[in-house]
C-alpha cells in the first residue's frame, strides 16, 4: 500500500488529540451529571491536555451545552481573582482600579485689580466643569459671582481696600484669589483757558503754555504725578489772536488705577509792549535752604516792572520741600501782570540750573513770550511752583509787569512739599550766617558799543564785572547775574583783502557757562574753564569795509563771571581757530 505523507500524518494526529479532548470533557461532565443522582465509587478520569500547534499547554473551552442536555460544569479558573485573561498587561500600562485625583482649581489671573464701581473679570481655568464656591472676601469691598456659563469669576468694585476671594470645587480642591479695588490717580477738567503774550508767539511756546493751563486743571491723589504730551495741533499765534488746541494728560502712581484724557485748551495772544524793568529783584539769601518761610519779597506797579531773580539748593538729607512764587493783591480790584520766565530744576547740577533758566529766560524774553495772569481783589496766586528735594537746585527768572489794576506784592516762599500752597506771605525773612545777595538792584540791563580793527590788539567785552550795590540792606550782587548784557560791536577791516575775526568766550575767575544771542541766532556753551578760550564765532570782514555782530547775553547762576567776550583777527593765548568743544 502507498505510504500516508509524513504532513497529513501529523495533522491527523493533532486533530485526533484535539477531539479526544473533546470527549473526554463531555465525559467529565456526564459522569459529574449522573453522580448527583447515584454516587459510584469508580475514579473519574482526569482530562490531559495535548500540546497544541501553537505550543498552548491551556485546556481547551468546553462546548456550548444545549438545551436537551444538562448545564454544563466548568472547571475552575486558572486566574487568582477570577479572571477569565489573566495574561500580563503591556509594559508601562496603568491597572489601577483607584479613581483619579480631583482636578486642582487654577483661576487666572491670580490676582485682580478692580476699579471702583466697575467690574473686572478672572478666568477659571480648572476644574473644566462643575459649579465652585466663593467665600471669604469681604462683601464690602467687592461683589464676586460665580459665572458657570462662562466659567469666570466676575467682580464688581464697592469700596477701596483689598481682600482675598476662595474658590473651592465640589471635590474639596482650592485656590485665592486676590482682589484689590483702586481708584483712578486722579482726574482732569475737560477744558481749560490761557491768555499769553508774543511777538508773535512760536508754536513751540503755545504748546508750552497750554500744557500748562491743562496741568492747572488736572488734579492728582496723593503721590500720584501728572504729565502731559504736547498739543500737537498748536502753530504760531500772532498777537490779538486765539486759537484751540488738545493737550493728553495722564496721572498715574502706585496703588491707583492711571487716568488718561485729553483737556481742550483756549489760547489767547494778548498783545502787549516790551518794555525793560526799572529793578531787579534777586533771592539767594539763605542759598542754602534748612528752614520753611519766606525768602524774599518786594512790590510791582505799573510804574516799576521788574526781573526777579532766586537761586535755592536743598542740602543732602533734606526734607523734600517746594519753592512757591506768590503774588498778593491787597487792592480792591483785580490786577493783570504779564510774566516772561526761565524756570529751571529741581537739578543736581549746579552750573546746569542756571544755564537752562537764563537760556529760557532770554529765548523768551527776545521773544516778548510771557503769560498774563488775573490776580483778584484781597487774593493771593502762586504763579510759580517748584519742587525742591534733597541735594538739588532750583532757579528761576521771570520780568513782571502790572498790565493793569493795583500793584502787587510778589515773594519768594519755600514750604514743606505737604504743606497747603495756599498760605499767606510772611513779612518775616529767613537769615543765615553764610551771606549771599538778597535785595533790589537798580540796574537790570548793561549796553556796551564797541568796535574791532583787523590787526589791533583784541577788543574784549567783561561780562559780569562791575557789582551792583544794594537799594536795601544787604549784599551788593557781585557777577550781575540776571542782568542782561547787551553789545554792539562793528568789525573794520582796513586791509585790502578780507580778514577773518573771531568771538571767543574767556572765563576769568572759575569755569562758566553761556548762552549767546549772536545776531539773533542761539549759541550755548557748555562749562569752559579759564585759561581756554572757546572760539564761538568767525567772521570774515571785506576789503575795506566793516561787519556789525550783536550779542546778547546774560551771567548764569552757578557760573564763576565775569567773563570776556573777546573780538579778535588772531587767536588768544591758550586758544585756536576751531570752534570750541563745547559749543551746544
Amino acid at each position: 500500500m502507498p505510504r500516508a505523507h509524513p504532513a497529513l500524518t501529523i495533522r491527523a494526529a493533532i486533530l485526533g488529540g484535539a477531539f479526544a479532548v473533546v470527549l473526554a470533557l463531555a465525559g467529565v461532565h456526564l459522569e459529574r451529571a449522573r453522580g448527583a443522582a447515584a454516587p459510584t465509587s469508580t475514579p473519574m478520569p482526569v482530562p490531559q491536555t495535548t500540546p497544541s500547534a501553537l505550543g498552548s499547554g491551556v485546556p481547551l473551552p468546553a462546548p456550548t451545552p444545549t438545551s436537551a442536555g444538562p448545564a454544563p460544569v466548568y472547571p475552575p479558573s486558572p486566574c487568582p481573582s477570577g479572571a477569565v485573561d489573566c495574561s500580563p498587561a503591556p509594559a508601562g500600562t496603568y491597572m489601577s482600579t483607584e479613581p483619579p485625583p480631583p482636578a486642582p482649581v487654577s483661576v487666572n489671573p491670580a490676582s485682580v485689580r478692580v476699579l471702583l464701581g466697575h467690574g473686572a473679570t478672572a478666568r477659571l481655568l480648572s476644574p473644566p466643569s462643575g459649579i465652585v464656591m466663593l467665600s471669604g472676601f469681604d462683601p464690602n469691598v467687592v461683589r464676586a459671582v460665580f459665572n458657570p456659563v462662562d466659567r469666570t469669576i466676575d467682580l464688581l468694585g464697592l469700596h477701596t481696600g483689598a481682600t482675598q476671594v476662595t474658590i473651592q470645587s465640589q471635590q474639596g480642591q482650592s485656590a485665592t484669589l486676590s482682589v484689590a479695588v483702586l481708584i483712578y490717580a486722579g482726574h482732569s477738567d475737560s477744558s481749560a483757558s490761557i491768555n499769553i503774550t508774543g511777538h508773535p508767539a512760536t508754536s513751540q511756546f503755545v504748546s508750552e503754555m497750554a500744557q500748562v493751563a491743562a496741568t492747572r486743571v488736572t488734579y492728582a491723589q496723593p503721590g500720584a504725578r501728572i504729565t502731559t504730551g504736547s498739543a500737537d495741533d498748536s502753530h504760531t499765534l500772532d498777537p490779538d489772536d486765539a486759537m484751540t488746541v488738545h493737550v493728553p494728560v495722564e496721572v498715574s502712581g502706585d496703588n491707583y488705577f492711571t487716568y488718561r484724557a485729553t483737556v481742550t485748551v483756549r489760547v489767547t495772544n494778548l498783545a502787549q509792549p516790551q518794555l525793560a524793568p526799572r529793578v531787579l529783584l534777586v533771592s539767594d539769601f539763605p542759598e542754602t535752604i534748612t528752614e520753611n518761610g519766606t525768602l524774599f519779597y518786594s512790590d510791582v506797579s505799573f510804574d516799576n516792572p521788574a526781573r526777579l531773580l532766586y537761586y535755592h539748593y536743598a542740602p543732602p538729607a533734606a526734607p523734600l520741600r517746594r519753592v512757591l512764587v506768590k503774588v498778593q493783591n491787597a487792592g480792591d480790584q483785580s490786577s493783570l501782570l504779564e510774566m516772561i520766565s526761565g524756570i529751571a530744576g529741581p537739578y543736581t547740577d549746579i552750573l546746569g540750573v542756571g544755564h537752562s533758566s537764563t537760556l529760557r529766560f532770554l529765548q523768551h524774553e527776545a521773544a516778548g513770550e510771557g503769560e498774563v495772569f488775573e490776580v483778584p481783589p484781597q487774593a493771593t496766586i502762586n504763579v510759580i511752583d517748584q519742587m525742591l528735594p534733597a541735594s538739588n537746585l532750583v532757579a528761576g527768572l521771570m520780568q513782571m509787569r502790572v498790565i493793569s489794576g493795583p500793584s502787587l506784592r510778589v515773594a519768594v516762599v519755600v514750604q514743606a512739599a505737604d504743606a497747603p500752597p495756599t498760605d499767606p506771605i510772611s513779612d518775616t525773612l529767613l537769615s543765615s550766617s553764610v551771606r549771599h545777595a538778597r535785595g533790589i538792584y537798580e540796574i537790570p540791563e548793561f549796553f556796551y558799543d564797541e568796535s574791532y580793527t583787523v590787526g589791533d590788539p583784541p577788543t574784549a567785552v567783561a561780562i559780569g564785572k562791575l557789582p551792583l550795590p544794594n537799594l536795601v540792606q544787604g549784599e551788593v550782587l557781585g557777577g550781575d547775574y540776571a542782568v542782561k548784557q547787551s553789545a554792539d560791536v562793528n568789525l573794520l577791516n582796513p586791509r585790502p583783502t578780507a580778514s577773518d575775526v573771531g568771538l571767543w568766550f574767556d572765563p576769568r575767575g572759575g569755569r562758566a557757562t553761556g548762552t549767546l544771542l549772536i545776531n539773533g541766532d542761539l549759541v550755548q556753551l557748555h562749562p569752559v574753564s579759564p585759561g581756554k578760550p572757546a572760539l564761538v564765532r568767525r567772521f570774515t570782514v571785506p576789503a575795506g569795509g566793516f561787519t556789525h555782530v550783536s550779542v546778547v547775553t546774560m551771567p548764569e547762576g552757578g557760573s564763576s563771571y565775569p567773563v570776556n567776550l573777546l573780538f579778535a583777527s588772531d587767536p588768544p593765548a591758550g586758544a585756536g581757530w576751531n570752534l570750541s568743544p563745547s559749543l551746544h
